[in-house]
């Protein structure tokens, strides 16, 4: 049974899971990367044979997203073709009642559920009862512009998760919930791509703040040969400033700048 938090005693093993599935997300950068990593996590984590994403620029949306990804066992591929031709808008969590407990609790289990339209019912009984899915469950967690993910957790054995684990849940949607809000919407594209391997390492050099006389004892080049690689980066890359690049090439690949702010 899915309860608020704070009647929940979590235990050690409780807290560790929910920092084990935090670790393995810390480092995502995009939505993209965070759907494939975070249902890598739940399946590894958690107790649940499968875990499946949603993502959608509205709650009704997310349903039908195109891309929803899954991890575990249970034949996912197959089912998602049907899902989404016959049943993605009678999805259990689509109902008024479990999307009030999921915008409250960040939490909604099926065996929770007492007010479903007769479609929902259908959906439980002809959809996962065709796949002898008993237990079905949902964490959500709020993406940048107001998007949502939904975080399906399916098993076979209908006891697959205790009270303790809802509780975990609860507590791991939130911190995902902040973690999520600095996640980029879009695949994060290689600015360095156009570059030859030689004005990437200038590149990146430049992205940990280094001046053009540092970078030319660093690869033994002349100062004025780095000064023309640099021109060349911003003239291959579009950026006016070798700040700009620098700022990005921080941003997107996660490089930490530790020599202080880019020289000119």
């Amino acid at each position: 049974m899915v309860t608020d938090l704070a009647e929940v005693s979590l235990r050690t093993s409780d807290y560790q899971r929910v920092f084990a599935v935090l670790d393995r997300c810390e480092d995502v950068r995009t939505v993209s990367e965070f759907r494939t990593r975070i249902v890598d996590a739940m399946t590894e984590v958690f107790p649940v044979r499968t875990a499946a994403c949603f993502v959608g620029r509205s709650f009704e949306s997310q349903f039908a997203d195109p891309e929803a990804n899954a991890s575990g066992s249970g034949g996912w591929e197959a089912k998602r073709a049907v899902y989404r031709t016959q049943w993605a808008r009678y999805d259990v969590f689509a109902s008024p009642e479990a999307r009030r407990r999921l915008e409250t609790t960040r939490v909604a289990s099926l065996r929770d559920l007492r007010e479903l339209p007769t479609e929902c019912t259908a959906y439980v009984d002809d959809y996962l009862g065709a796949w002898g899915i008993r237990s079905v469950n949902a964490m959500h967690v709020d993406l940048p512009g107001r998007a949502h993910a939904l975080v399906g957790l399916f098993d076979r054995d209908e006891n697959a998760l205790r009270p303790e684990d809802f509780g975990a849940l609860q507590l791991l949607a939130r911190q995902l919930t902040v973690l999520a809000r600095s996640l980029d919407t879009e695949p994060r594209h290689d600015v360095l791509a156009p570059l030859t391997e030689r004005q990437r390492e200038v590149a990146e050099l430049v992205a940990d703040g280094l001046g053009n006389a540092a970078i030319a004892r660093r690869l033994v080049l002349t100062e004025d040969t780095v000064k023309k690689y640099v021109s060349r980066i911003l003239a291959a890359t579009g950026y006016a400033s070798r700040t700009q690049l620098a700022v990005d090439v921080q941003r997107r690949s996660g490089r930490r700048q530790a020599l202080g702010p880019p020289a000119t």
